[in-house]
């Protein structure tokens, strides 16, 4: 396949699964199967195939939080937000609004994939973007997300009062539960800014380490969520030691 091909299929495997090793996984499944096929846009097809096996038997393990980009600079990668959105779905659902709302596929495509008709197809898709349009969405462009954020750090009170926590082990919402929590971030060990799936973020490192990665979303002046992976090994992975 076309490298351009196949990097449109490790975006769309990364989607489908949020992490980066599924996504290798299902995309080295997805060339096996194709290799001998010369079909335009099959590619697509069999990775949310694989995908979408791959998202049935994850469905009953537990909870792990996504893998997000993490970068220096702007991108437009989902955040944790979506990513731990996309999580919630059934399989079926996450396929349905993953190919229609991001990749932009007909319906009609959709449904042989999740054994619906294209009206069901449809329906499977609303129900997912009504459950992803309930996560809140920054309002502001970065620079405006990282002033409150440095905000919140210097000790200010710029939580909203539904704000929510994620994470590996915790899920909270409203003020007054979280604050407790997020008051650990302002006096984590050597904070440095992030841009983690799109969205302001922190990292916080020992030793040069990276034990903490931190990602929020501000609406409207207002931390609205944090993101946050706990796991060493797993933030270990994503970003880079000094």
């Amino acid at each position: 396949m076309m490298t351009g091909e196949w990097d449109q299929g490790t975006r769309l495997a990364y989607r489908m699964l949020g992490r980066f090793a599924d996504a290798a996984d299902a995309v080295r499944e997805a060339s096996r199967k194709t290799e001998k096929s010369g079909e335009p846009g099959w590619l697509s097809t069999v990775v949310a195939r694989v995908s979408l096996t791959m998202l049935r038997v994850r469905a009953r393990n537990g909870f792990q939080m996504p893998d997000p980009v993490v970068s220096g600079e702007p991108n437009d990668e989902p955040g944790l937000g979506v990513l731990t959105a996309l999580d919630a779905l059934t399989p079926d659902e996450r396929v349905a609004y993953v190919l229609h709302d991001m990749f932009e596929e007909s319906f009609e495509q959709v449904a042989p994939l999740i054994g619906r008709t294209p009206l069901g197809a449809s329906q499977v898709e609303s129900r997912a973007r009504r459950r992803v349009a309930d996560r809140p969405v920054s309002d502001v462009d970065l620079a405006g997300q990282r002033v409150v954020v440095d905000a919140f750090l210097a000790g200010e009170d710029v939580l909203d009062a539904g704000v929510t926590l994620r994470s590996e082990e915790i899920w909270l919402r409203g003020a007054g539960l979280v604050a407790p929590k997020a008051s650990v971030l302002q006096a984590a060990p050597c904070v440095e800014p992030a841009v983690v799936g799109g969205e302001a973020g922190l990292v916080s490192r020992v030793d040069g380490q990276p034990v903490l990665l931190v990602a929020f979303t501000v609406r409207e002046s207002r931390i609205a969520a944090i993101h946050a992976i706990t796991d060493r090994e797993h933030v270990r992975r994503l970003v880079a030691p000094r």
